[in-house]
């Protein structure tokens, strides 16, 4: 098993990047697209902090 890609492999998959964007250019502007993805991003972690908040006052407040 291999631990890294080769220089061809490394060539391939750029070519392959490469093309895929000429193909599909990304589309600026699309501002409820990146607010979705924030919550998506970003809501695990705020409830993982609060969670967090809660159970710290939990321990030292009950």
């Amino acid at each position: 098993m291999r631990r890294y890609e080769t220089e061809a492999e490394k060539e391939a998959k750029r070519a392959q990047a490469r093309k895929n964007i000429a193909e599909n250019p990304p589309e600026k502007g699309d501002f409820l697209a990146m607010v979705i993805a924030a919550f998506i991003v970003l809501l695990p972690v705020i409830i993982l902090v609060i969670a967090v908040f809660v159970a710290v006052m939990l321990i030292f407040f009950t």
